[in-house]
Formats: C-alpha cells, sequence, structure tokens
C-alpha cells in the first residue's frame, strides 16, 4: 500500500489541478481570440488507471456526469437551476451521495457525504471573494466529527495559484500529523483545465467539483513540494492544440530528499476535448 501511494502521488504530480483557465508572461503559445467554451473529455496520466478523468457534458454544455480512475467511481450529477446539488456515485459498491450547500453569495459554502448510515464527512470552503483560500475536511468519529485535513491556498498577482499548504493533524490510528507545501511557479500563456484536481489530492477521497472556482488561470511551468515526506522540483513543459488548450503536459520531476534523491523520474498527462 505504501508503494502504491508513493507511485500515485509521483503521478498525480502529472495532472496538478482541475478547473480553470487563463494565459502570463509570454513563454508559450499568444492568448487567441474568445473561443467556445472549453470541454474537457478525459485526463490521461501515465501509470494511472485510464481515463483518469472523463467528464460529459448535457446540451447545455453542464457537466452532466464524471468518473475517475477507469471508472472506479462514477457521479451522476443533479442540478437545481444551474447549480450542481447532488453528486451520486452509482457504482455497485458504493452510493456514497455529495451534497452541495450554498453561502449567501451563492459560492459551494459545505459539501456533505452521505450514505446509508447518514453524514460521514463534511468538507467546508472558504473564500476571499471569489476566491478560494481553504478547504477543511471533517469526518465522523464517535461523538461528532473531528478535522483530518486542512487545505490552505494562496494566489500570486496575476490571480494564479501560489502556494497549497496541507495539513493532516495526528489522529490516533488514522494519520502522523503532516505538513507539506506546493509552489507553483513561471506560468505560461496556455488555457488551464485540470486545476480543479488540486483539491482532489487522495486516490480514495470523493471527487467534488467547484464549478466558477478557478485556482490557476494558466499552466506552472515548476511546481516545488517542500515539508514532510517526499520533497521534489517537477519542470514542465506542454504542447497546444490551435485553441491554447493543452495536449500533453511533459514533467521532469526531481526528488530531493531520501532514499531516492537526485533521481529524475518523467510524468505526462494527455488531454481530450469535445
Amino acid at each position: 500500500m505504501k508503494r502504491f501511494r508513493t507511485t500515485y502521488a509521483i503521478a498525480m504530480i502529472a495532472a496538478a489541478a482541475l478547473s480553470g483557465c487563463g494565459a502570463p508572461d509570454g513563454i508559450g503559445p499568444p492568448p487567441p481570440p474568445p473561443q467556445d467554451p472549453v470541454l474537457l473529455k478525459d485526463v490521461v496520466i501515465d501509470h494511472l488507471p485510464a481515463p483518469f478523468y472523463h467528464f460529459d457534458y448535457d446540451a447545455a454544455g453542464r457537466v452532466r456526469a464524471v468518473s475517475f480512475a477507469s471508472d472506479l467511481r462514477q457521479y451522476d450529477i443533479t442540478y437545481s437551476g444551474d447549480r450542481i446539488s447532488e453528486l451520486t456515485n452509482n457504482v455497485p459498491v458504493n452510493h456514497d451521495r455529495l451534497q452541495y450547500i450554498y453561502d449567501d453569495a451563492g459560492r459551494v459554502g459545505i459539501v456533505l457525504y452521505v450514505n446509508s448510515t447518514g453524514t460521514f464527512t463534511h468538507v467546508v470552503f472558504t473564500y476571499d471573494g471569489p476566491k478560494l483560500i481553504k478547504v477543511e475536511r471533517d469526518r465522523r468519529v464517535d461523538g461528532g466529527f473531528i478535522i483530518d485535513k486542512t487545505m490552505t491556498i494562496a494566489y500570486d498577482a496575476d490571480g494564479n495559484l501560489h502556494r497549497l499548504s496541507v495539513h493532516r493533524p495526528a489522529i490516533e490510528g488514522v494519520q502522523d500529523e503532516t505538513t507539506t507545501v506546493d509552489t507553483y511557479e513561471q506560468y505560461d500563456t496556455g488555457i488551464n483545465v485540470d486545476g480543479f484536481a488540486l483539491i482532489h489530492d487522495e486516490f480514495i477521497d470523493h471527487l467534488v467539483l467547484l464549478p466558477g472556482v478557478q485556482l490557476q488561470r494558466a499552466n506552472p511551468r515548476r511546481e516545488t513540494r517542500t515539508g514532510d515526506g517526499l520533497n521534489y522540483v517537477v519542470d514542465y513543459t506542454y504542447s497546444y492544440d490551435d485553441r491554447n488548450r493543452p495536449q500533453t503536459k511533459t514533467g521532469a520531476l526531481l526528488i530531493q530528499n531520501g532514499q531516492q534523491a537526485g533521481q529524475t523520474i518523467q510524468t505526462l498527462s494527455q488531454f481530450t476535448y469535445y
């Protein structure tokens, strides 16, 4: 299991994020004129079940279904008006429901994970205006709920994610206390389509979609991980189609610590569209 988690963590670096679009500093293709909305179809990541993410849309261009890890989880999406009200996992062995609660500004404030026994997880979202700045996950234990993960998010002057800090407090019999910090730099001018995956950093966790939340306007050419566990630096290169959408994302990952320090690993994500 430990070996699988390490492989998963390294492979997920190639994906990096899910929810945006944008451009910055003159490296990469020039920004194109306004186009139709980008409808991401598949994200394929080397060494992970394929496609790792798959999206289907309705006639209005809204996501109506999404799956990950080659259909390990398959969600049907229910709307109330233009807002997501629920994601329902429809695989035979799991029918968890993700129920969305909105704040007074119309932003997703809380997502509840619900099964036959009731609510077993809360995910709470905090904003600064339209920018998501904190994600807190609370899990059910005897007597109530306990925080098991907190994400803190900071942006650069261009509105791109700069730093993502993840803290997991110690929970006896479940997890040790850890803190990691991912820093994203050197953004190019390409459209970002995978920013949503930044908050989906655990294979066993549910996928929460946040329409309207944009973590990355464009694509970082460098990611640095510091803190507990595996430390690394990844330098990314991208190929783009004629609509400035990424087709491939290639990473050269240099491990900074542990027995593999100095080793370079190649990562690859591939993107297709409707």
